[in-house]
């Protein structure tokens, strides 16, 4: 090792206390820095994820289905309940729904080649029922179930206008201007329950309990958060063709909470750089000039004007190095961030740290050893 090794080792060394300050100094501008970086990701990616839910109460079936197709919303939900249906003329509730998981958790047995999505998003005549309401009646999969409402006879009867003909039963009735759905699922629950769900495409097939299909619940999910106003203006518009009076909400507060604390977090960011950099330049430079009657002693012994800089200033480096390291993987195992986000800006941070280390610490040593050395050695600290 030459003597410009053994020198800085002891400069290191020998001036513990002052090495481990520029080393947790760098280590807290790299933490402050990497903090900031990942709480920036963080609420970008919550901005950017967070549902906002636009909720309809009483819009028509066919509305609903036009606002889902508008290009401004996705993952449309529908619900309409009514208890004035019959199956097998005991009465039961019958949802209309598309979303078969907001209301069941059990699991479910499906007939061969069908599942939820199938069954809830298609025109045929298809319900699901509870384990307990298809083994009272004697259910399986496949089987062919009687679907009616309870003013059924009086309808198919307009009411005692059209009488029986012979040999006809009410039943027989019945079951020429009623339809009977397919049991495609039986929800495994041990729960009793009369609750029946059919898709609410299926909403034609039903005209003679639910002649207008005014959804209790049209639930939509917004594209894009910046286009909640617009959407609130077209949705109005949409709403003005309805016949019944319909109410909606918007709500975004959650994405406009996520929406402030980014916005907050991207001003802050180019300052919390600024200011680490530096401080990271200027910070290096005041520990060397607290160092300069050392550089003039190397320089009333012959050192080059060259090298003393080259060695306080990689001392510097190297402190800064080890704390820049230090700080960037302890924000790490705090955060646990994904690395593949935050590798590319704690590279340029760690590389234009350093940089700035170099020009502070260099500058302020190349002062110190241009000084005339007998003045800087009577000088006082």
């Amino acid at each position: 090792m030459n003597w410009g090794g053994r020198y800085l080792q002891r400069l290191l060394l020998r001036n513990l206390g002052r090495s481990l300050l520029s080393l947790l100094l760098a280590a807290l501008l790299a933490f402050a820095f990497g903090l900031v970086t990942v709480l920036r990701g963080i609420y970008a990616e919550l901005y950017r994820n967070v549902e906002v839910k636009a909720t309809f109460t009483g819009l028509s079936y066919s509305r609903a289905v036009k606002i889902a197709q508008s290009g401004y919303v996705r993952d449309p939900y529908y619900e309409y309940v009514t208890i004035d249906g019959m199956i097998e003329m005991k009465d039961a509730t019958i949802i209309l729904t598309n979303h078969l998981d907001r209301f069941v958790t059990e699991p479910i047995e499906w007939l061969d080649g069908w599942d939820e999505e199938t069954a809830m998003n298609t025109e045929e005549k298809v319900l699901v029922m509870y384990a307990s309401h298809a083994a009272k009646h004697g259910f399986s999969l496949g089987d062919k179930v009687r679907v009616n409402e309870v003013e059924w006879w009086n309808h198919v009867s307009a009411y005692g206008m059209q009488p029986l003909e012979a040999g006809e039963t009410s039943l027989d009735r019945r079951d020429k201007q009623r339809p009977f759905f397919l049991l495609v699922g039986i929800i495994q629950s041990e729960q009793e329950s009369r609750t029946v769900f059919i898709p609410a495409e299926a909403r034609m097939k039903l005209l003679f309990l639910i002649p207008r299909l005014d959804l209790d619940v049209a639930e939509f999910t917004l594209l894009d958060y910046h286009q909640a106003e617009e959407f609130e203006t077209y949705a109005k518009g949409e709403l003005d063709k309805e016949q019944n009076q319909v109410s909606f909400t918007v709500d975004t507060s959650d994405a406009d909470r996520f929406y402030e604390m980014h916005r907050l977090m991207e001003t802050l960011y180019p300052i919390t750089i600024a200011a680490a950099l530096l401080l990271g330049g200027v910070l290096p430079g005041l520990t060397v000039l607290h160092a300069s009657k050392e550089i003039s002693v190397l320089r009333a012994l012959g050192t080059k004007s060259e090298k003393c800089v080259s060695l306080y200033t990689l001392s510097q480096v190297l402190c800064a190095l080890i704390g820049l390291l230090l700080g960037l993987v302890l924000v790490c195992l705090i955060q646990r961030p994904e690395l593949g986000a935050v590798i590319r800006p704690f590279g340029v941070y760690l590389a234009a740290h350093l940089a700035a280390c170099v020009v502070g610490s260099g500058v302020f040593a190349w002062l110190c050893a241009r000084k005339r050395v007998l003045e800087q050695l009577q000088a006082k600290e």
